[in-house]
């Protein structure tokens, strides 16, 4: 059996150095080797989208909590995201927390046993990045 103990969601942004992000998801306790990866376009925003959409990210879920037994899930969001198409930095900030709000209840309904957490990566842009604990 092998077994992890998170699910992350990112962006697929090439911005986001693997690197990178794992030094960042480090400093919140998820450790490289410990965790499933999903990469999609604006990170879990399809959970928002089409049934389609939300049904193949739930299936990530289900398939990991299957498979390696993770105990929690992390959705990384990103400031300058091309997904969202913001070009004001308040005004995604704001729609991105709403939306991680939807996506924690989401999942919540559907797992309810796991634990969700949610971080905004700033800097992007600037290429200085840093995590912004949302939930």
């Amino acid at each position: 059996m092998h077994i992890c103990h998170y699910l992350v969601f990112r962006c697929m942004d090439f911005r986001l150095k693997p690197s990178v992000l794992s030094s960042l998801l480090k400093d919140i306790g998820v450790e490289e080797g410990d965790y499933d990866l999903v990469s999609c376009a604006g990170s879990a925003k399809d959970m928002l989208g089409s049934e389609a959409e939300r049904d193949f990210l739930l299936k990530q879920i289900t398939l990991s909590q299957k498979l390696h037994q993770i105990k929690n899930i992390v959705v990384l969001y990103h400031d300058n995201c091309g997904a969202y198409g913001i070009v004001d930095p308040i005004e995604e900030t704001t729609t991105q927390q709403a939306d991680l709000a939807k996506i924690k209840a989401i999942i919540a309904e559907q797992f309810p046993e796991l634990i969700f957490t949610a971080y905004i990566v700033k800097g992007v842009s600037k290429g200085e990045l840093s995590l912004e604990k949302i939930f």
